[in-house]
Formats: structure tokens, sequence, C-alpha cells
């Protein structure tokens, strides 16, 4: 499929339309055009009238037939715009569930994607009756409404099974977790950024084969598997972290999230080939989202094989000054693993205070 990408931002804020360019090739879409505005949001196109028109020349110029917004869009503005520019339009959101039903294996995956998918539905629908409801005469109830509001009960009591179902899974999962525990079995999560190399590593140090591939959330679901080096040791990788996930898509995964959370170790995992300044900033962000719970947390900067060593020892001391302790490996040429799982048996001897 080819497809436009669009992204309105604020003055200053930092673009990312690299990210959603990765995502959009995660589904096999070709992209062949990029549209950016810097200005406030318009409430009927989200971009300007003028940037939309010239979004639909775009679009027809290189013969799309999508378009993908960075940014989450109302019903009203993919309506308004999918009309004047003639292809479809969607969210990144919209984007990332599709990636996310495309990669759900196993029938917990597809739960929790479907409870995903259901509430992103959910606003959507409350607005669709809005519009019914300004088009209808006071006092009557029209045909389109009634269906719509069936629908939007109907969504809700889905959801209120798909949540009962999910909570049943994470006391399963939290039984699982107290039976390795009593067992004397440490968990450790590889956590980080989609496509730094997570389940890469995870088969270095495990007898696990994973599937790697060059495309974001290639696991969906966590895979737990005994270190080679030391088989007490768990290790479980995770799906990846992503910009700006709304608080709906969070709560969807609650469930693979917690395998985190409540892990006696978290090895975050950086791509080290990346330039520095987006390193620090994932760190900083992936240390938000584990903020509140006391978790060891160490840094393996993966890829180290792809720099030269000078630009690598230079990220070093700059990491090294700000974060915790950063190791440098290279899950593919397993460089430094040795010295990894030294730390990691280190770490989980210990308390479950943050590092």
């Amino acid at each position: 499929m080819r497809v436009v990408l669009a992204e309105r931002r604020s003055p200053g804020e930092r673009s990312s339309l690299e990210e959603l360019a990765a995502l959009a090739r995660t589904l096999n879409h070709e992209v062949v055009g990029v549209l950016e505005q810097v200005r406030k949001p318009d409430p009927a196109y989200l971009i300007g009238k003028g940037k939309a028109q010239e979004l639909a020349d775009l679009t027809r110029s290189k013969g799309a037939n999508r378009v993908v917004f960075n940014n989450q869009l109302t019903p009203s503005q993919a309506y308004k715009l999918s009309r004047l520019v003639g292809v479809e339009v969607i969210d990144r959101f919209q984007l990332i569930l599709e990636i996310f039903a495309m990669r759900a294996g196993s029938p917990e995956a597809k739960l929790q994607v479907e409870y995903a998918r259901l509430s992103y539905e959910m606003p959507r629908i409350r607005e669709q009756v809005r519009a019914l409801m300004s088009v209808e005469q006071p006092g009557l109830m029209g045909g389109g409404e009634y269906e719509v509001d069936v629908r939007y009960d109907m969504v809700k009591r889905k959801l209120v099974n798909l949540r009962r179902k999910l909570k049943s899974i994470a006391s399963v999962r939290e039984q699982r977790r107290k039976r390795r525990h009593r067992r004397g079995f440490k968990l450790v999560a590889l956590a980080g950024y989609t496509n730094a190399g997570k389940s890469t590593l995870l088969n270095a140090l495990t007898a696990a084969k994973a599937e790697v591939d060059d495309m974001l959330f290639t696991t969906l679901m966590p895979r737990t598997r005994a270190m080679r080096a030391s088989r007490m040791i768990l290790l479980t990788d995770t799906v990846g972290f992503i910009d700006g996930l709304p608080p709906w898509l969070v709560e969807a995964f609650k469930a693979t999230l917690e395998e985190i959370y409540l892990a006696d170790l978290v090895v975050l995992v950086f791509d080290v080939a990346e330039p520095l300044p987006e390193i620090l900033r994932k760190f900083r962000a992936s240390r938000e989202v584990l903020a509140e719970y006391p978790v060891k947390v160490v840094a393996a900067l993966n890829k180290a094989d792809l720099i030269p060593r000078e630009e690598l020892e230079r990220k070093l001391k700059t990491l090294n000054d700000v974060t915790m302790f950063a190791i440098p490996i290279s899950a593919l040429k397993h460089t430094n693993l040795s010295s990894l799982i030294e730390i990691i048996r280190t770490n989980v001897s210990g308390s479950r205070e943050p590092a």
C-alpha cells in the first residue's frame, strides 16, 4: 500500500515522522510522501485548510491510497480529511492497532488487541451519537441514532467481558510468578524501545529462538526463558516501548507490562548506534515509565559493534555521567555478554530497591 505521512506539531516540538515511517513499513506500506506543519491544531482538519488541500494534492500526485497522521485524529477530523483527500485517513494509533492485530499470535494477545481496539472505538461511537443528535429533530429518535446507541452498548458489554478475562489472565501470571519465586527463581525483564534488539539479546543469553526482525513490535507477548549461564535466572522479552501511547492502549497491555514492573531486575536495552540525544531522550522516557515501581534497572547499550570505538567511548562517558551504570554489548556478535551476565547476577542477588 502506498501511503503519505502527515504530522502537525507545535513550535519546538520534536518530529516523530521517522518512527511513524518505521511503523508504516512494519505493515509493508510504501511511504511515497510526507507533509508537515508547525502550528496550533485546527479543529476542522487538525492542520490548516490550505495545508489540508496541499495534502490532497500530494496524495493524488503520488498515487497514494492511504494517509497516516502521526497525531491522534478525532472522528470528525478523519472524516473531513478523508472526504477532502479522497482516500482513507487514519492516525498512528489505528496503525499501531493494525500492527498489534497482525502480530497477535496467542489467545491472550488477541484478547489484548481486541480490548485496545474497542477502547479506541468507544469515544468515536459517542461522537457519532452527538453528531446524529445534532441533525435529528428534538424529541425524535432517529433510526441511525438508535443503531449507534445499540452499538455503543454492545461495545461497552464486550469491554467488560474482555476486562474480566484479562484480569483472570493477570491473576494466572501473578500465581506463576509467585511459584517461581518460591522455587528460588529470579525474574529479569528485557525492556526498552521497540527494535532495540531485545529478542536478539534473549536468544544470545538463553536457548530461545525468538523471532528477530527489523520491524517494530516483533514481540507482542512476553517470552520467558532460563539464562544459559544460570538456570535459576529467568529472562523475559517484553513488548517494546513507543512514544506517546495513550492510556487506553497501555491499559490493554497491563498484564504484559507487569512482567516489567514486577521483575527483580529490568535490563533496559538501547540502540547505541542512534544519536546521543535520542538515546538520552529514550532513557529518560523509559525511567519515567518505571519511576513508580521499586525495581532495579541496568542499561545495556546494544549494537556497539556498529559504531567506531571513539564514538562509543564518548557516548558511554555521557551516559554514565547522567544515568546509572551502562554497559556496551552486541547481542548479535555476543560481545561483552559475559560482563552483562555478571551484572545481572550481582543485581538479582540483592533487594528490589532501585539502582
